[in-house]
């Protein structure tokens, strides 16, 4: 029997990873997606936003950025992300209870929006984060069986360690340990691989505390002045905005089965088995502090997405409770059918929806459409790269003029779809807050780009006002082409190229 759920997992793992690879080459790259692109340009041991192991992933991929310019390699290592973590939920309830129950595991990780989406296809520091979370969930279960075992330590403070080079999150992992060591486990400060595993997890996390020390805090004051409670104004809209959102993300049906298994193993209708205490110290104190923070600061649902994984082993067991379940049980069956919903009407709706769903207004065209930030930009590249070689066949811009912005969006989708098809230089500026890692990618790109003249490129669906934006910087800024984008047929965003001349060097310092 085992043998027949380990089959039907791997039969899983290929079908969800061929569809991942479909949405993967079916869709363009995201805002958040082109700008950790940015990072593999040039890998160092942390950057503005996050930990590095985002730009790692990609460079791998990429093989070396050899494939940077298909979408399917900058996010395959997201899909075999995905595939290893399914993996080890398997291996994990399998050793633990029942090939059942790992089957389950399996299904319920697969039907997670978060999970098999936005960790699983989109390539974000959740997709490294989420594998090295499995892995320590993973060598967490070998500690509780062998608590002596220096192997299951030693891997398990590398893979906390990785995690948290993958996203600061990861930090719920170690913190969630010491919790449930100080409530059921005491005996494990005596041991010495215990402490072992805790050099290993400083060693391999110091470069972020070494890069931050260079660069005065500045992940650590950025990201606590998104989460930090200044004032105790309640933000009940972002609360429950937060709520609906992990509702949500994790699959509303995964999260109904999770509510009964909790429920079913507070009743004490399931074996109160340690290391699922354990997994409750690590899931559900991340989960109450987002929902605490929320009250006063905005977050984003998916920060909580692991937590959910971390819970996935109790439901599964809990499912293994219920009478004749079957293969599928019914809620396990509708949570399949809204992953599957969710990538094919997606997918269509990113592609061929006519128009726009966002405003209609000619100045503002597409300004609220979310699924424009995944369409276009690609073909709106192509005009740009087709006026720009005009422009230079004509001597009205020398070698080397770069294109201009301000913001880190839409900064990184004119790098990638822009610029790099037609090896030209975007450089930013604005303020350290607004341009993010492109104020340092400024200081290997500028000496490259001739700012005589420059271009800036406006999308309708974005807010800015180029003439004023620039004026600091340069004497003259006119519109010069319109590239208008359609889907289905009709108009849905325009991109205004303004060209900018004399430039400002005697007065201004680039940032």
């Amino acid at each position: 029997m085992a043998e027949a759920y380990k089959k039907n997992v791997l039969l899983l793992i290929a079908f969800a990873s061929i569809l991942r690879c479909i949405v993967a080459a079916g869709i363009e790259l995201g805002n958040d997606e082109v700008y950790y692109w940015t990072y593999s340009q040039q890998l160092q041991w942390n950057y503005f936003d996050h930990p590095p192991m985002v730009g790692v992933w990609i460079r791998a991929s990429t093989f070396n950025l050899l494939l940077e310019e298909y979408e399917l390699f900058v996010r395959l290592g997201s899909i075999a992300s995905a595939a290893l973590s399914t993996w080890l939920l398997y291996s994990m309830l399998n050793r633990l209870h029942s090939g059942k129950a790992g089957w389950y595991a399996a299904c319920l990780y697969t039907a997670s929006i978060y999970a098999s989406i936005i960790a699983g296809v989109f390539i974000l520091p959740d997709s490294p984060q989420i594998l090295f979370w499995c892995f320590c969930l993973y060598f967490l279960l070998q500690i509780s069986q062998r608590p002596g075992s220096w192997r299951s330590w030693i891997l398990f403070g590398a893979s906390a360690g990785l995690c948290v080079m993958s996203k600061v999150h990861g930090a719920f992992i170690p913190l969630g340990l010491i919790l449930f060591m100080i409530l059921r486990q005491r005996t494990w400060f005596r041991l010495p691989q215990f402490y072992a595993a805790g050099l290993i997890f400083i060693i391999i996390v110091s470069p972020i505390l070494l890069w931050n020390w260079n660069n005065d805090f500045i992940t650590y004051r950025f990201h606590s002045e998104r989460v930090t409670v200044s004032e105790f104004t309640l933000n009940i809209s972002g609360f429950f905005r937060e709520v609906f959102g992990q509702f949500l993300y994790n699959n509303p049906f995964n999260v109904i089965l999770l509510a009964a298994a909790l429920l079913a193993w507070k009743k004490s209708k399931l074996e109160s088995n340690g290391i699922l205490v354990l997994y409750a110290c690590i899931a559900l104190p991340m989960i109450a502090i987002l929902l605490l923070v929320s009250l006063f600061r905005n977050t984003l649902p998916h920060w909580s997405g692991p937590a959910y994984v971390t819970l996935l082993p109790l439901t599964s067991v809990y499912l293994t409770t219920l009478r004749k379940p079957g293969v599928f049980p019914g809620l396990l069956k509708w949570a399949g059918s809204i992953i599957l919903f969710t990538v094919v009407s997606g997918l269509l709706t990113v592609n061929f929806y006519p128009g726009t769903l966002g405003k209609k207004a000619t100045e503002r065209l597409g300004s609220g459409d979310f699924t424009l930030d995944l369409y276009g930009w690609e073909s709106a590249g192509k005009a740009f790269a087709t006026f720009y070689r005009e422009e230079k066949a004509k001597g009205l811009i020398p070698g080397g003029t770069p294109v201009v912005a301000y913001m880190w969006f839409p900064a990184a989708h004119l790098d990638y779809y822009f610029c790099r098809p037609v090896g030209i230089e975007l450089i930013g500026m604005g303020s350290t807050s607004d341009l993010h890692h492109y104020q340092w990618m400024n200081e290997w790109r500028a000496s490259k780009a001739n700012l005589a003249k420059a271009y800036c490129i406006v999308p309708s669906n974005v807010e800015d006002d180029a003439k004023t934006r620039y004026a600091a910087y340069y004497k003259k800024i006119d519109l010069v082409n319109t590239i208008e984008q359609r889907r289905g047929g009709s108009l849905c965003r325009y991109f205004r190229v303004y060209r900018l001349e004399g430039w400002k060097d005697t007065s201004i310092k680039l940032p």
